[in-house]
């Protein structure tokens, strides 16, 4: 496909997207949020407009870098192809949707990729894991491996082996999760998310503005 080919499919494919986000969640273009930085190359911080231009040299760095690996897109036992693969199952008597971005067959192995567009590696498998367990749920084979596809810099993270996140795993942490939730056990997990947690007013944990408002020792006596 020539370039100019490519651009144009492009901006039709970036254009449909935008309106079909518009539609399902009847938010107009306008009160959308922009994320990311002010610079002097980015003066508006990462907006449509960087995305639209930056979005292009990041897929075409994706189709460079699976040219490169000799990875194939896995085909699952029931017919699925690994692209955004989605099943429900349960975990620890918790229903649980599980939405992986690809899975891809490299050798005999499956390898669960979970595409990432900001600047910073995540910390952690667990959600890497947790997706190999539900694929185990449902089909009864498991991917062994897991890593994050950078598409900034057209980089894969390390490959993880993903064993240590089981399915006694999760069915044990849902489980604990759910009966946290019946005693309304809330421990707060502070992380650098917490600049846009949509509760953080409201956490003691980190002095929100209104958390004065839900003492401790008032939820105690309330409960």
């Amino acid at each position: 496909m020539s370039s100019e080919l490519m651009l144009k499919e492009w901006e039709e494919i970036f254009q449909s997207q935008i309106e079909q986000i518009q539609k399902r969640t009847d938010v107009p273009l306008a009160q959308w949020k922009t994320v990311g930085r002010k610079t002097k190359a980015n003066p508006n911080g990462e907006d449509l407009a960087f995305w639209k231009a930056d979005g292009l040299r990041q897929v075409e760095m994706y189709g460079q870098w699976l040219a490169k690996s000799g990875w194939q897109i896995a085909t699952m036992p029931d017919g699925q192809p690994g692209i955004e693969w989605k099943a429900e199952t349960t975990f620890g008597g918790a229903p649980v949707r599980a939405i992986v971005d690809a899975i891809y067959k490299v050798g005999n192995d499956l390898v669960v990729i979970d595409y990432k567009t900001g600047s910073r590696t995540p910390f952690g498998m667990i959600q890497m894991g947790l997706y190999a367990s539900a694929i185990e749920r449902v089909y009864g084979v498991r991917p062994k491996f897991g890593a994050f596809y950078m598409t900034r810099k057209g980089e894969l993270s390390d490959l993880t082996d993903l064993s240590t996140w089981s399915m006694d795993y999760f069915d044990y942490g849902f489980a604990a999760m759910n009966a946290a939730i019946d005693t309304g056990f809330f421990p707060p997990n502070v992380t650098d998310a917490c600049s846009y947690c949509s509760f953080a007013d409201y956490c003691i944990a980190v002095n929100g503005s209104k958390s004065a408002a839900y003492p401790l020792t008032k939820i105690t006596k309330e409960k």
